[in-house]
């Protein structure tokens, strides 16, 4: 029975590790240029982001890079002018769903051909949830906490699914509206053409009719 425990501790702690999320990226960003990320985010959810710069290399020009962060109705949910060199954090809940944008801007003067180096990372759902003072608070063990932290991240991936389906069943229903449309537009279409020629057809026979070309 001991066995059978620490293998499945085993097997739990190889689950935590498969589903940690990626750390950091870093990436140069010259003078006068713009690097945006977007994420398509579900609504109610919330997300932390980490980012700073690196030091201006010596000799060169001041370079302030501005950070903001947008919505899917462009509302700015977070800006600063010059982050700094020191790790920095945001975090907001989603309002609704939709693409969430976080850009960066390098204020810097574009003709000195200048770059500094950005690290950022975000997380959201179950991934920012900080759950060391989950278990300082309401005092858990290790193992408590990773059932915890498995047991939420079965419940986001049970909302995904929910929220994967409402946008089939929508897509589904906008091709079946969209086919019905086109369906009925063919059709007036046809009736048209149908009664033009009619039309057609009776002026031409009334004007041979009245110069005596037919009986």
């Amino acid at each position: 029975e001991r066995c059978m425990v620490q293998s499945w501790r085993v097997a739990l702690a190889v689950c935590v590790l498969l589903v940690t999320p990626a750390g950091s990226i870093m990436f140069d960003l010259p003078s006068g240029k713009v690097k945006c990320f977007s994420e398509d985010l579900p609504g109610h959810t919330m997300v932390e982001g980490k980012f700073k710069a690196d030091m201006v290399p010596e000799g060169q020009n001041r370079m302030p890079i501005e950070i903001q962060v947008t919505d899917p109705m462009e509302k700015v949910l977070f800006s600063k002018d010059d982050i700094e060199t020191n790790l920095a954090t945001f975090a907001f809940t989603t309002s609704v769903a939709g693409d969430y944008i976080v850009c960066f801007h390098n204020k810097g003067i574009a003709e000195f051909m200048t770059q500094r180096r950005v690290t950022f990372s975000m997380v959201h759902g179950i991934d920012a949830r900080d759950y060391s003072q989950v278990m300082q608070t309401e005092h858990l063990t290790k193992l408590q906490v990773a059932l915890r932290e498995m047991e939420g991240r079965a419940e986001e991936i049970r909302e995904e699914f929910s929220q994967e389906k409402k946008r089939e069943r929508y897509m589904r229903d906008l091709t079946e509206t969209t086919c019905s449309r086109i369906l009925w537009f063919g059709i007036f279409t046809i009736i048209m053409c149908v009664g033009t020629s009619v039309v057609q057809y009776l002026d031409l026979y009334k004007v041979l009719k009245k110069g005596k070309y037919i009986d």
